[in-house]
């Protein structure tokens, strides 16, 4: 099973992309911020259609502001049952 369709994978973008929406940071201007000419890699990652790996995990915590810490207590708090 592909990680992008595990729920606690799921979980963890969502949480990204509130938090991005939050700061009123669009897709565009996170995407620049990370080197990315335009929006498609932000956008592929919250439409699952491409996995982040861990270190563009963290990258994107701290072009954010987040602290990478607070997106793995989400993963390991919200287990599931069946987990």
């Amino acid at each position: 099973m592909k990680s992008i369709f595990n729920e606690r994978y799921r979980k963890l973008v969502g949480w990204l992309m509130a938090e991005r929406k939050f700061k009123k940071i669009s897709q565009k201007e996170l995407s620049e911020r990370l080197g990315f000419p335009n929006s498609s890699y932000v956008s592929k990652i919250e439409q699952f259609e491409r996995r982040m790996d861990v270190l563009e995990y963290v990258k994107i915590c701290e072009v954010i502001g987040l602290n990478p810490k607070e997106g793995l207590v989400i993963l390991h708090s919200k287990r599931l049952p069946t987990e």
